[in-house]
């Protein structure tokens, strides 16, 4: 089973639309996918589905409730399934610790080829932590500047997170603390510097440090693009990651804007399924195969 996650940093740039095509995508290849709504401030993706009233959601589950296979629908598209997200609002505030263990746990139990998960926007933990689990990384963009900027702020914050979660494993919190107050003196400037550093100090930092940052390649997917130069912007956001981050990068593919797409809403069918969207149905197919060629080589092209 592959987990794939759907994120990028802001809201309103596609990143529910790119899940629900790439799953439906994948299930029209025959493969078992359960779309998982892991937006927990704001779920729609039952809308997306099709589906008005799901009779029970993400949050029976963070209860402890119910179970996420029981969760799972069927949705009109066959092999696709959906568990609905938390649309309780006294419930939006995430996960605790347990809760998230729990949830990342019940997710390798799920019967499905894959997995896809369509994260909220922004850089809490629980999005950050969702993403860095996946075995599929796919940031959602658009051309415009906000967004861009806002993507550069999810990958810094992703590689804090990371950071985070080594050093509690090879217990060097308060060193590198200490090392990052004082850092001046130590020439360091960026996390990757600070890495770079620790490295040198602790060979099991070094090795998990490495292990978990080989695992950060990114598909990237450039929404709304309205003109062919347009593109660009995608290539240079993937430029700029590499560059200053030092994570693998690939542009995966790009959708093209559809002035009628939004108004396929609310009429009782999966919104890619319909024939309004033809550009897009070709345009997700392109990404779909980018990534799993990209997957095919071992890893995203640095």
């Amino acid at each position: 089973m592959l987990i794939w996650a759907v994120g990028g940093g802001k809201g309103g740039t596609g990143k529910s639309l790119v899940s629900n095509g790439l799953a439906i995508r994948l299930a029209e290849r025959s493969r078992r996918v359960v779309l998982v709504d892991a937006d927990f401030g704001g779920a729609n993706q039952h809308t997306y589905c099709g589906l008005r009233n799901p009779p029970a959601n993400l949050g029976r589950f963070l209860d402890g409730k119910a179970t996420l296979e029981e969760l799972a629908l069927d949705t009109r598209v066959p092999g696709l399934q959906l568990v609905p997200g938390n649309l309780n609002s006294a419930n939006t505030d995430g996960m605790n610790s347990a809760q998230k263990q729990k949830f990342f746990r019940h997710l390798r139990r799920l019967e499905a080829d894959h997995v896809i998960l369509d994260l909220g926007a922004g850089t809490q933990y629980d999005t950050l932590d969702a993403f860095l689990l996946a075995d599929v990384k796919v940031a959602v963009i658009t051309p415009e500047p906000l967004s861009i900027e806002n993507f550069y702020l999810f990958v810094k914050n992703l590689q804090f997170r990371l950071l985070s979660g080594v050093l509690t494993e090879a217990r060097l919190r308060d060193p590198a603390r200490a090392i990052w107050k004082d850092r001046a003196a130590h020439g360091i400037v960026t996390v990757q510097d600070l890495a770079r550093h620790l490295s040198g100090l602790s060979e099991t930092f070094k090795e998990a440090y490495g292990r978990e940052h080989a695992r950060l390649a990114l598909h990237l997917v450039l929404n709304e693009v309205r003109e062919f130069r347009q593109v660009d912007k995608g290539r240079a956001a993937r430029s700029a990651v590499v560059k200053f981050f030092q994570v693998p990068t690939e542009l995966a593919g790009f959708i093209h804007h559809d002035k009628d797409l939004w108004n396929q809403f609310g009429q009782g069918s999966t919104l890619v399924l319909k024939g309004a969207s033809f550009a897009l149905r070709n345009d997700l197919e392109s990404i779909l195969d980018g990534i799993l060629k990209t997957r095919a080589r071992g890893e995203a092209t640095p």
